[in-house]
């Protein structure tokens, strides 16, 4: 166990709470100002395991006192917290009626060397791999299961507060920048699939008749139910994807399933998330810029030595900002006279 004092802890508890809270008033306040509200049904199991929770939390936080539980316990709501209050803003994001950039995004592919029509011919070829990156791109919420239990079973909860924090700055940026960046996304501009449409004809689905609801004013009402990722650009499953890997960098065992996996979740996304290339890089742009503020905000408030260096190790970049799959996809493209993008919608 890496040994720190209880005031190391007690700071940097605070700078979680202080994130966690920062961003549940930030999605109030979001959702009161477009005029979204949310209609929330609580099965009757789910009550029975939150009154649990709630139970525990003050049980060892108040009632017979046990730092180290206590802890845990409130790291697991804080981590539920910012998840949900995440996809909050991301509704909340989606109501800016500003035109869609999807043209925009298309010409950046185009300049970057991404083929969408190479990438899917070489997937519709290979069954295993789409099977897989389906597999990885599904994979964060067990992704964030795992971050819970490696901080637990590894004693330092310390990297599971600096995820906390990190996933609130990295999911906060991507609502902003898609205020002003928004996209429909790749299936529905370049693929030409059905726009009223929520499931396609060969069994996918598309969020857009959601994103329009939000955009032209029909859709005013959340359903915890049904919430869903609605941001095309930038790519948040990119930046998470980085995010899992740099918190959990320090268990070395972990890195030879977290770094292939996380890599496979990255190239899935133009796949399964029907995002464009340049949503990839601008999802690893916040990663980084994410952790930048994270590590900034723990040296700020708390100044102590081993709390400044208990913070996971920067790692190598690049193989995220250039993943395998960009550079494949422009060898496999054949040259072809350059077309004019069609008429954004």
């Amino acid at each position: 166990m890496h040994d720190r004092s209880n005031t190391d802890d007690r700071l940097l508890s605070t700078v979680t709470w202080q994130t966690t809270l920062a961003i549940a008033l930030l999605a109030a306040l979001s959702l009161s100002l477009v005029g979204l509200s949310c209609s929330i049904e609580v099965s009757a199991d789910t009550l029975v395991w939150m009154a649990f929770y709630a139970f525990f939390a003050i049980y060892f936080s108040f009632v017979r006192p046990n730092s180290q539980v206590a802890r845990v316990l409130i790291c697991f709501g804080q981590l539920v917290v910012v998840i949900l209050m995440g996809i909050m803003l991301s509704y909340a994001a989606s109501t800016v009626p500003l035109p869609y950039r999807d043209a925009h995004l298309h010409a950046m592919d185009q300049w970057l060397g991404f083929d969408r029509a190479s990438y899917l011919a070489v997937l519709s070829r290979h069954d295993a791999l789409r099977n897989a990156l389906s597999y990885a791109y599904n994979s964060m919420m067990s992704q964030n299961i795992l971050v819970l239990a490696a901080a637990i079973l590894t004693r330092r909860l310390d990297r599971l507060q600096f995820y906390i924090i990190a996933f609130a700055v990295a999911v906060t940026a991507t609502a902003a920048i898609a205020c002003f960046i928004p996209a429909a996304n790749a299936i529905i501009y370049l693929d030409k699939a059905p726009t009223e449409l929520s499931t396609l004809p060969g069994g996918g689905h598309s969020y857009f008749p959601i994103l329009e609801g939000l955009r032209n004013g029909t859709l005013r009402v959340i359903d915890f139910r049904s919430v869903e990722g609605l941001i095309s650009f930038p790519s948040f499953h990119t930046a998470n994807a980085i995010l899992f890997v740099w918190a959990l960098w320090p268990i070395r065992i972990l890195r030879f399933f977290l770094v292939p996996l996380n890599l496979l979740l990255i190239a899935g996304t133009p796949l399964c998330g029907a995002h464009y290339a340049v949503d990839v890089i601008g999802g690893a742009a916040v990663a980084c810029g994410a952790i930048a503020a994270t590590t900034w905000l723990v040296r700020a408030h708390c100044p102590s030595n081993d709390l400044v260096q208990a913070i996971p190790s920067p790692i190598d970049w690049r193989p995220w900002l250039h993943p395998i799959w960009l550079s494949a996809s422009a060898r496999l493209s054949r040259p072809r006279g350059q077309t004019a993008p069609p008429e954004n919608r």
